[in-house]
């Protein structure tokens, strides 16, 4: 009874469809899920474009919505949109058992997951203990084995019950644009920038707390990078960084542009932005901080080229939880 009951809340907790063996469901587990990697910033059900209905302004409120939140919600938007359209496609593949099982191995497909049927994927994992390593490989529709090649590859350890432990997941994205395989679903940004960009890395863990997830953009240009990290933990706290190498002062060296955003439970938070390197002059690097309240309300600014800040420094909440 205690076995039967186990299995219920296995699939209770995994959509348990289809013919599935318990060992598949093992394979399923290992592959990065959305409610573990994606963003929760407050707020969301609240806000439409750049206004927020239903603001509870602070005393200290300087009357305006807070810049630093719209852009940390619009990051948070952009991002989530695009593992979601990743893991969506995932799930695709997963909502129907393996085409094939061996010892250590599953493999999915091959199947079309477009409209168009232009081009079929087919997912392949293997297990050795508790590490998992998996690959998602596109090939255009007719063209036979020698068609095949690898947009998607995986590694996760499990590690401390079902989905914990440590992932990393690599796209392809120049190996996609060579190949003629369409990535505008992928990113809110389009093809066009996409096709600007060599690889993907997404690194995340969710063995312990905080949560973490890091995106890594590797530009086929060189020399420029773009970064996004987001941790969470369990009494609500989050925080996103932003990091972009690029030439965003006039001059011929990229600068560093800097972002820390955290909140609290409530929607309270504070962010800090910094561009230094480059072309700034040392000494003088850029810094901007500002605080907001739990209707998104600006409460403090302070910025480095304005020696008088704004609003109270005492309103910023207290976000010392999640470290330096």
């Amino acid at each position: 009874m205690r076995t039967l009951w186990l299995l219920l809340l296995g699939c209770a907790t995994s959509a348990c469809v289809g013919n599935f063996s318990n060992d598949d469901l093992e394979f399923l587990n290992a592959l990065p899920a959305r409610e573990d990697l994606m963003a929760r910033l407050p707020g969301s059900e609240a806000r439409t474009g750049a206004s927020v209905t239903g603001w509870r302004v602070a005393p200290l409120a300087l009357a305006e919505p807070s810049p630093f939140y719209r852009n940390t919600h619009d990051a948070s938007d952009i991002f989530n949109a695009g593992l979601d359209a990743l893991l969506s496609r995932l799930e695709l593949i997963q909502a129907e058992p393996p085409t094939t099982r061996a010892l250590g191995k599953r493999t999915w497909g091959p199947m079309t997951l477009d409209v168009s049927g232009t081009h079929e994927v087919r997912l392949l994992m293997t297990r050795t203990g508790r590490v998992f390593d998996y690959r998602l490989e596109v090939r255009r529709t007719g063209s036979g084995d020698a068609g095949w090649w690898t947009f998607l590859e995986g590694i996760f350890q499990a590690d401390g019950g079902m989905r914990r432990g440590a992932g990393a997941v690599h796209l392809q994205l120049g190996a996609a644009v060579a190949n003629g395989f369409d990535l505008g679903w992928l990113s809110e940004q389009g093809q066009e920038w996409l096709s600007t960009q060599e690889r993907l890395d997404i690194a995340y863990q969710t063995r312990t707390l905080p949560l973490r997830v890091e995106m890594n953009f590797v530009s086929a240009q060189g020399g420029r990078e773009f970064r996004y990290t987001y941790r969470q933990l369990p009494d609500g706290l989050g925080e996103m960084r932003f990091f972009l190498r690029a030439d965003l002062l006039p001059g011929e060296r990229r600068e560093d542009l800097s972002i820390l955003s955290r909140w609290t439970r409530d929607g309270a938070g504070v962010a800090r932005a910094e561009v230094t390197g480059g072309d700034v002059t040392e000494g003088l690097e850029e810094t901007q901080v500002e605080c907001w309240d739990t209707g998104f309300q600006l409460t403090y600014r302070q910025r480095s080229w304005n020696a008088t800040p704004e609003g109270d420094a005492g309103s910023c909440p207290d976000v010392s939880a999640l470290g330096p």
